[in-house]
């Protein structure tokens, strides 16, 4: 899949899929289950222009005028398998976040947005620009919140990981808050996501070192 370089090469109208507790971010992959009438018509029109999609967020607070967050993250389908009973397994890779303009009026069954990624030029960059993250520290953390929450994986995956692509993975796995995912989702660089997911990740950590606790006793 070509790297894109430039938030000018990117599409101004997107088709948004809206999923609670779930982002996507620069870079990491999202698998998808894809069997809803709307959903599969807007694979299929995607896969017949540009492979694009939007993920964002249902609007986690009821007071907002529009039904969905307001930052979001293209993705680019990566991998498209088509099940015998019609239904479709992907991979989106996420490109770039975005802001929403307005919705888009149109005749399809599913949802089309305007969007802007001038306040995310940032998640184009190819070059490594995690020097001042503390790695050591990311990797422990990690591996103490995937003990404590009874998680198994390969954990030479984990620490061949480019650190970006496992910031990013980790944050979008992990089972945070629809709140704590948007926040992760909305942090400002890589840094600081970096921080909020470390942060999020002591407290889990710490949440579930006290239940045991007060159930042994």
């Amino acid at each position: 899949m070509n790297q894109e370089t430039d938030t000018k090469d990117l599409p101004e109208i997107i088709p948004i899929f809206p999923l609670d507790k779930c982002v996507l971010l620069p870079k990491a992959i999202l698998p998808l289950n894809i069997f809803e009438p709307r959903y599969l018509e807007m694979i299929d029109d995607a896969m017949k222009k540009n492979k694009y999609i939007g993920i964002i967020q249902p609007s986690i607070t009821k007071k907002k005028k529009i039904d969905t967050e307001r930052v979001g993250c293209l993705g680019k389908v990566s991998t498209y398998v088509e099940n015998d009973d019609g239904t479709l397994i992907i991979k989106l890779t996420g490109v770039c976040r975005f802001n929403i303009i307005e919705e888009i009026e149109n005749k399809v069954s599913y949802r089309e947005m305007r969007v802007a990624y001038d306040a995310f030029n940032d998640d184009l960059v190819i070059e490594d620009n995690t020097d001042t993250i503390d790695r050591e520290k990311l990797l422990n953390v990690i591996s103490d919140y995937l003990n404590v929450n009874d998680l198994t994986t390969d954990w030479s995956v984990i620490t061949d990981t480019d650190t970006d692509i496992l910031i990013n993975a980790f944050a979008m796995l992990s089972p945070f808050t629809a709140k704590e995912k948007q926040a992760l989702l909305e942090a400002r660089n890589i840094e600081n996501r970096s921080e909020i997911l470390i942060a999020l990740s002591e407290i889990s950590i710490a949440s579930r070192n006290d239940k045991k606790s007060n159930f042994i006793q």
